[in-house]
């Protein structure tokens, strides 16, 4: 399933959303310079334009002149601007003035602005009529491609630097979207941290719906329900296999006394069906009281003494059946578990090496490496190391002549409350290894 992160999420869409904005609010600006240098560039030849005209006039030869003090301030306006005269459809040069190129200019009975393509130049300009003459009109050109002309360069200009602050804007401000996110998510975060610790060895945990955003506060005040619901299940399921099991406890008893009472005894094959009930039965005990278990996430317990003083419980019988056993393995191995839950899941192991080797065989249980405790047989060994192995009754028989298979499964679930594993391999040469893999005291 493909996986969708909020935090990517929403800087791409704010990423979207801040690129469209800013060129939005770019293309305005842009638009507002032209705008507004467009409308200083008409001021500037408007201005040149009414100086030009209070400082024509009529020689007495017919023709215009342009008085000096006039002459002196357009020829400081640079070398970008051309002046002449449109005079009856010819163009005529005002002496002392730069004659610009032969362009094809409105005239028009007020003033006139346009713009002209000639090659790879651009040029603008103005027309004004001269006062009281006919057909006549004064020309003021700029080459806008000219170094003097500051109007492209400043757009130019804006539009790099403008552009370059605009991309460490979103740059940043991306960053800063991702902090405040990412601080925004931290309950929900911890949240899923707290949701990863529910198992089915500690129903009773909740999450903690304090300073949680409003957003998720349904979903997990939703999911503590939820769990609510499971524990209850849960509890019901361990109550009443510790019910039944308690209840069938004097039935079975009272089965043993008459059966015990009949001649000669009683059928011993009956007696052996009766011993395998009576082992279901307090194996189920059993699995209530695991389940009913809780770990101290704390405690630290030493497996070498963990080994040794279960060894030293179960070698008179595992002795009297004709069988060897030993410890051999690290002088120390500190664990990060109940010494509790240890021992019953190293009694489990032991208890089956006992009933399903012949005599004759040995048991060793070894300790380490790391934080592990192993017990090894030489017998037949196993004839499946899978999995259903450590399932509840997976491996009964319909004889009632095993146990029906829970050992392995409590000596699982005793694993899986201390956050630990348990597996089954062969035992080289010969025989079954079954091997549990604690959580070490330093980790």
């Amino acid at each position: 399933m493909r996986s969708h992160s909020i935090l990517r999420r929403i800087l791409l869409l704010h990423a979207v959303a801040t690129l469209v904005t800013a060129a939005l609010v770019a293309g305005g600006a842009m638009m507002l310079v032209d705008s507004t240098g467009d409308r200083l560039h008409r001021q500037i030849l408007d201005e040149y334009a009414d100086k030009m005209l209070t400082g024509l006039s009529r020689n007495p030869a017919g023709g215009l002149t342009l008085s000096p003090q006039a002459g002196s301030w357009l020829r400081g306006g640079g070398s970008s601007l051309s002046f002449w005269i449109e005079d009856r459809g010819r163009r005529v040069r005002v002496e002392g003035l730069r004659f610009g190129p032969a362009l094809n200019v409105p005239t028009r009975s007020e003033p006139a602005y346009f713009t002209r393509l000639r090659g790879s130049k651009i040029y603008s300009g103005v027309t004004a009529p001269l006062p009281g003459q006919k057909a006549t009109w004064v020309v003021i050109v700029q080459d806008l491609d000219h170094p003097d002309v500051i109007f492209d360069d400043l757009r130019t200009q804006i539009a790099v630097v403008g552009g370059g602050l605009l991309a460490l804007f979103i740059v940043g401000l991306l960053a800063a979207d991702a902090w405040i996110v990412r601080r925004s998510l931290a309950p929900i975060d911890r949240a899923s941290r707290e949701v990863e610790r529910v198992s089915p060895h500690q129903l009773h945990q909740r999450v903690d719906t304090e300073g949680m955003p409003g957003e998720v506060l349904p979903l997990l005040r939703a999911f503590n329900v939820a769990l609510d619901r499971v524990e209850d299940a849960y509890r019901i399921e361990r109550d009443f296999a510790a019910d039944a099991a308690h209840e069938l406890r004097t039935p079975l008893a009272i089965l043993r006394l008459r059966v015990g009472q009949q001649p000669e005894g009683g059928d011993p094959q009956l007696l052996r069906q009766i011993d395998a009930l009576e082992a279901i039965v307090e194996r189920l005990l059993l699995v209530a009281e695991v389940d009913a278990m809780v770990c101290d996430p704390s405690e630290v317990v030493d497996l070498r003494a963990v080994a040794e003083e279960r060894v030293a419980a179960i070698a008179p019988l595992l002795i009297a059946g004709g069988k060897h056993v030993e410890i051999t393995g690290l002088p120390a191995a500190k664990a990060r578990a109940s010494a509790h839950f240890a021992e019953r899941a190293l009694d489990v192991l032991l208890e089956n090496a006992m009933k399903h080797t012949p005599p004759g065989t040995s048991v060793t249980v070894s300790v380490g490496p790391g934080a592990t405790l192993s017990v090894a047989d030489t017998g037949p060994g196993l004839a499946d190391y899978g999995t259903e192995r450590f399932e509840r009754f997976g491996l009964a028989r319909r004889d009632l002549a095993r146990s029906g298979g829970l050992g392995l499964a409590i000596a699982q679930e005793l694993m899986g409350k201390v956050g630990g594993s348990i597996e089954a391999v062969p035992n080289v040469p010969q025989g079954a290894l079954f091997r549990l893999g604690f959580v070490a005291a330093d980790a």
